[in-house]
């Protein structure tokens, strides 16, 4: 059996982990499957559809940031023994680059598609898969 604080290292470094293991699957899905996928629809019924997606996007989401985001500022307030301050610092900006990636492109794109399909925004969200 460990001791306490182990096992707490334990599972914090578990937690970030598979917050980190689902938002890379998360992005995968969109950029590989459901992005390139939106060009078979019906451009008339794109902006139904894409007014559903961003009702349920964040709920899809949000756990993941959330789980992400709290596991790494209990990391940089207690940090397990072994684990240099870079981690924790490096996994807090690259979560920021994510955020403010779909705060600057992924919204506004998805906003627009909401109101009518446009090729050229589309192509915006295909493009960094391609």
């Amino acid at each position: 059996m460990m001791p306490a604080p182990q096992a707490g290292a334990v599972a914090l470094l578990l937690i970030q982990a598979g917050a980190s293991c689902f938002m890379a699957g998360l992005i995968w899905t969109m950029q590989i499957l459901n992005y390139p996928l939106l060009a078979l629809i019906d451009p008339a019924d794109v902006p139904r559809y894409e007014q559903a997606h961003n009702r349920r996007f964040i709920w899809l989401v949000g756990p993941g940031i959330a789980a992400s985001l709290a596991s790494m500022v209990v990391m940089l307030a207690w940090r397990p023994r072994g684990i240099p301050l870079a981690v924790p610092l490096t996994a807090l900006a690259l979560l920021i680059v994510i955020v403010a990636s779909t705060a600057r492109h992924g919204a506004p794109s998805h906003a627009r598609l909401a109101q009518r399909f446009d090729p050229a925004v589309h192509a915006l969200l295909v493009r960094p898969s391609a």
